[in-house]
């Protein structure tokens, strides 16, 4: 994340002034291993951030991955549910070879290591939620 310059175009917001690096594909589209099956648990969590517009049509940037647009989204979904299963996704995702990967769902193809820091961020946003773990920092 970086706060010092002008969010690049393909960059994901993470807030106003944060974001992950985006990481070029550099034609890497066709080894991309598809994940939409590895994320049913999630399907609420990804309808709850889908606030600026739909995945269909804008991709990732559809999503709020702000703090805000996360603490937003819990009245629709379980914080600790969403953090089991963002670690079982990451889990999963370790285990894949691929270094791409693809999503019909959320209409991206991404680097994993992006995507890995995307669901360790939101997974941070949903703890900070759950009175127990925050109660422990």
């Amino acid at each position: 994340m970086n706060q010092t310059v002008p969010r690049p175009k393909d960059a994901i917001a993470t807030g106003p002034d944060t974001w992950i690096e985006h990481i070029d594909l550099g034609g890497r589209y066709r080894t991309a291993v598809k994940i939409d099956h590895l994320m049913p648990e999630l399907a609420s969590m990804w309808a709850a951030l889908e606030t600026q517009c739909v995945a269909g049509c804008c991709g990732v940037q559809a999503f709020d991955f702000s703090a805000d647009g996360v603490a937003a989204s819990l009245g629709k979904v379980n914080a600790a549910r969403n953090c089991e299963a963002l670690a079982k996704l990451r889990n999963d995702l370790l285990a894949l070879r691929g270094e791409v990967v693809s999503s019909k769902e959320l209409n991206m193809n991404i680097d994993k290591s992006e995507f890995l820091e995307l669901l360790s961020h939101l997974d941070k946003c949903y703890r900070a939620a759950i009175p127990s773990y925050r109660d422990k920092r």
